[in-house]
């Protein structure tokens, strides 16, 4: 199991193992995960629509993979609520990105301002769609039973919970919230019962 004991040391003897291990995952004192969460991810994309020029962004080959290497990474690490929970939304962005960045020379060297085609509005719309999706409340429920249902796999071994932890800080952090305080568990993060 997945437990990072350096969370507190004075755990009841009949605490359950899985308890730990989500405490642990609650506990952003022992890193992040270096897979970027999937709001993050699908900022950046908006951000390069809106910024990004068409000829040195855009039309670069090693950028539109990067982005691509990104997204694919993000969804990978999804728990399976979340996964579900969002599946029409995340479809649709990853379709629309999908054509996008698949598109001819011609339409990815546009520059902001001037983009006519209808690939550069259906990638941010599917976006916007797909960061609110996110951003709801039962959006950030399935996120934390994600993160639950994880914590009490015993078949893990790793700090495979980072990522979902980070992607539900960060669903918080976009609902106002300060997840380092304003979270209920806040007590259980900090060992205290």
């Amino acid at each position: 199991m997945m437990i990072d004991y350096n969370v507190s040391d004075h755990w009841p003897a009949d605490t359950p193992g899985w308890l730990k291990s989500l405490v642990s995952s609650l506990d952003r004192r022992h890193g992040e995960s270096t897979v970027l969460p999937l709001t993050v991810i699908v900022d950046e994309v908006l951000e390069w629509l809106e910024l990004a020029s068409g000829v040195d962004a855009w039309k670069n080959s090693v950028n539109r993979a990067s982005l691509r290497s990104d997204l694919e990474e993000s969804v990978r690490a999804l728990g399976p609520a979340l996964r579900a929970h969002i599946a029409t939304s995340l479809a649709d962005f990853r379709a629309a990105f999908a054509r996008l960045i698949d598109s001819p020379g011609a339409v990815l060297k546009q520059p902001p301002g001037s983009r006519p085609d209808a690939v550069w509005t259906n990638v941010a719309t599917a976006g916007e769609n797909l960061l609110a999706a996110l951003e709801t409340d039962e959006g950030a429920r399935v996120s934390w039973d994600d993160l639950v249902a994880t914590a009490r796999d015993r078949a893990l071994a790793g700090r495979e919970y980072r990522p979902i932890a980070d992607l539900l800080f960060d669903q918080l952090r976009r609902r106002g919230l300060n997840a380092e305080g304003d979270l209920p568990g806040a007590s259980l993060r900090d060992g205290v019962r």
